[in-house]
């Protein structure tokens, strides 16, 4: 069953011009097991979502990579990682990223240092940190994109990132195609019309653009009013 998963996700990545290899396949498998035996000691994925990993949460966190094409070499922060998630599968896909992931909950960044080190992954590093001390932690960087899925409502996620953001704009990432940074990235589903109303009403100057994920093969996988949230302040 999980085989067949396997050849459908790669299937739709390469339908959609990522084309993954060999060895970042056998990471990701690898991270999933890996993912599924810490989840058994600490709370790291939803029960019910185990059976549909591989479109749930691998497929849902590389969806940028799907959707925008992504500036070599940015430092990416992912904030309140939980398991890795969408972190580690970006990472494994883009080795020339420089990711952070974030959590304020000790034992599941316990758990996601563990996973790091079985899969040696040299360009990830993972901090026990609130969002709001991130700034005054010894050697942070401010960042190019920030990435948060499911962690809190929009206007939170503006508030948390902002100080966290380079305040560089990378000029490329205005070319037509590529993912504009800085910017905060939010995974988000469902109606999201309040949480949109409360991010402008606060941060009147953010530019806010809200991509559904929809692309080749989603439609055979369950991402149903899945969207990401791109947020810029200008």
């Amino acid at each position: 069953m999980e085989g067949e998963s396997i050849l459908k996700f790669r299937s739709i990545c390469r339908r959609n011009g990522l084309d993954i290899s060999d060895d970042q396949l056998r990471k990701l498998q690898e991270y999933v097991t890996l993912l599924k035996e810490w989840n058994a000691k600490v709370n790291l994925i939803s029960r019910s979502d185990k059976k549909d990993i591989w479109f749930a949460h691998i497929l849902h966190s590389i969806s940028p990579t799907l959707l925008f094409r992504i500036e070599p070499g940015l430092r990416v922060l992912d904030l309140g990682t939980g398991g890795g998630l969408p972190g580690i599968p970006i990472a494994i896909l883009r080795g020339d990223l420089k990711v952070t992931l974030a959590d304020s909950i000790r034992k599941k960044i316990s758990a996601v240092q563990d996973i790091l080190s079985r899969l040696q992954l040299h360009n990830v590093e993972a901090l026990v940190c609130r969002a709001e001390d991130l700034p005054t932690v010894p050697g942070f960087q401010p960042v190019d994109l920030v990435l948060a899925r499911g962690v809190a409502p929009l206007v939170d996620l503006m508030k948390w990132s902002k100080p966290l953001l380079t305040k560089v704009a990378n000029h490329r990432s205005s070319t037509k195609g590529f993912l504009p940074t800085p910017c905060l990235v939010a995974y988000k589903g469902g109606d999201i019309t309040d949480e949109l109303r409360s991010l402008t009403k606060r941060f009147a100057s953010a530019s806010v653009v809200v991509r559904e994920i929809v692309f080749d093969g989603s439609e055979e996988i369950d991402l149903v009013e899945k969207k990401l949230v791109i947020i810029q302040i200008q």
